[in-house]
């Protein structure tokens, strides 16, 4: 499944790398637990709710989501440290 979960997440990123003010993506996961982290940064939140509110965002996460066992559950965070 990481496999299919990886080649999901690459369309993911062409898709975040069109969005104004999208800076990175990193997929974190563990899989002996199954689990995983999405992080995209953002030069605003703004710019991340804009992204995020694009229909091809939406389909790939969609897309991501069959591989869920719970519903998505965004977040947001500020960048407190960043080397």
């Amino acid at each position: 499944m990481k496999a299919e979960v990886v080649k999901v997440a690459q369309g993911l990123a062409v898709v975040l790398k069109k969005q104004r003010g999208f800076t990175d993506l990193q997929v974190l996961t563990d899989a002996k637990a199954g689990e995983g982290i999405i992080v995209s940064l953002w030069e605003t939140e703004a710019d991340a709710e804009a992204g995020e509110a694009d229909p091809s965002y939406i389909g790939q996460m969609s897309m991501m989501s069959s591989f869920l066992y719970d519903p998505l559950d965004p977040k947001t965070y500020e960048v407190s440290v960043r080397t």
